[in-house]
């Protein structure tokens, strides 16, 4: 097994870990587990959502783009980290949904077109990028 999927199943097994936990510390961020790179782990079962777009961009997240997004992966902004995505939520939605949909490769990062789901359409894309900003303003 390569390292690469080695660390999809860590981040997997993490994040399972974190999403049956419901003590009262694991609020927003579950501060006392980190990611490599020692940034809190985000526990996206714990924020209260007051839309079913919202509601359906947190299951979309959790099937695709938590992988990477969760830790880091391959560079990932990890969600809810306001620092990381400031300047990209900064841009318009319009470029935030096309970078989701059609993917991006710049200088500062990589995103694989639906994030490697090619089965997800376009509203799944565009609610997932809603809970992202969600999360992570």
């Amino acid at each position: 097994m390569n390292t690469r999927v080695l660390k999809r199943i860590s981040l997997l097994c993490l994040y399972v870990l974190i999403a049956c936990s419901k003590t009262e510390e694991n609020k927003r961020i579950t501060s006392t587990q980190t990611t490599g790179n020692g940034s809190p782990v985000f526990d996206p079962m714990s924020l209260s959502l007051n839309s079913s777009n919202l509601v359906q961009g947190r299951q979309i997240w959790i099937a695709n783009c938590s992988v990477c997004h969760l830790g880091g992966l391959g560079g990932a902004p990890v969600i809810g980290n306001s620092k990381a995505w400031s300047w990209r939520i900064d841009k318009t939605i319009d470029t935030l949904y096309a970078h989701a949909i059609e993917g991006f490769y710049g200088d500062y990062g990589e995103m694989p077109a639906r994030g490697g789901n090619d089965n997800l359409d376009d509203s799944e894309v565009k609610s997932a990028v809603d809970f992202v900003i969600y999360a992570s303003k």
